[in-house]
């Protein structure tokens, strides 16, 4: 567990000092939290990860009570002092390791299933040990479906949508999930499922789109809302708990 911490600690630069590309990921990851921040009910809210913070200001000016776990120290550190003043309980952690004092309202699972060695683990931990009765779970991930994954095989580059890139494997990425995965993974934690929506429309990767305006982002994200979620390069699942 210990090497674990260190690997997260170690890919924190993705992060703190984003490259081109991951500002474009960026940007793109603020539309998507204010069209799901909303969403999230209750008072007690459990965010997984720390990773871009950008989540977690936003949760803050909703929630009276939020508590970020995060694995990377060092990341939990530069948004404890971005967060300063603020009312917020911050816990260096590995999810698996995490045993809160009071259950949650919502979980909030924002890009980080596609990190961990098994997300259906984690899951099954927020129904069975982080939530209350009816508790809900929001979960954003990659999409192995995305119009630019499927160009991808059109030109050679990967042997089928869902495989593991360059820049997946740079961001520490184990898994690419499709819709139809994500869906049986929550389904079977013991889950319904309220709402499901793809967010983005991507046919090229971020590299080639960093000269992208803040306007044809949007449009992007934008379009990513009325075309079938299959095309998505993103996608969002809001469930509840089954009674235990």
């Amino acid at each position: 567990m210990s090497n674990a911490k260190e690997l997260l600690d170690a890919n924190k630069a993705e992060y703190l000092n984003p490259t081109p590309d991951r500002v474009v990921d960026q940007k793109l990851l603020g539309m998507v939290s204010d069209f799901i921040v909303p969403k999230l009910t209750g008072e007690r809210i459990l965010e997984l990860g720390a990773g871009d913070q950008v989540w977690t200001p936003k949760l803050l000016d909703r929630f009276p009570d939020v508590t970020t776990v995060e694995g990377s120290a060092e990341l939990l550190h530069a948004l404890q002092l971005q967060l300063a003043g603020r009312r917020w309980t911050p816990v260096c952690s590995l999810f698996e390791q995490y045993q809160p004092d009071q259950l949650f309202d919502t979980v909030l699972a924002s890009y980080i299933l596609e990190h961990v060695d098994d997300p259906s683990l984690i899951i099954k931990l927020a129904r069975e040990r982080w939530l209350k009765e009816k508790g809900r779970l929001a979960v954003v991930v990659p999409h192995a479906l995305s119009l630019h994954r499927r160009l991808a095989v059109k030109m050679g580059i990967a042997s089928y949508p869902g495989e593991l890139g360059d820049t997946d494997h740079r961001m520490e990425h184990h898994w690419c999930f499709t819709c139809y995965d994500m869906e049986k993974l929550i389904v079977d934690a013991g889950f319904d499922v309220l709402e499901k929506k793809g967010l983005i429309t991507k046919l090229l990767p971020n590299s080639l789109m960093v000269d992208c305006n803040d306007e044809q982002l949007k449009g992007m994200f934008e379009l990513g809302l009325e075309l079938p979620i299959e095309y998505s390069a993103a996608i969002y699942f809001l469930a509840e708990a089954r009674p235990r």
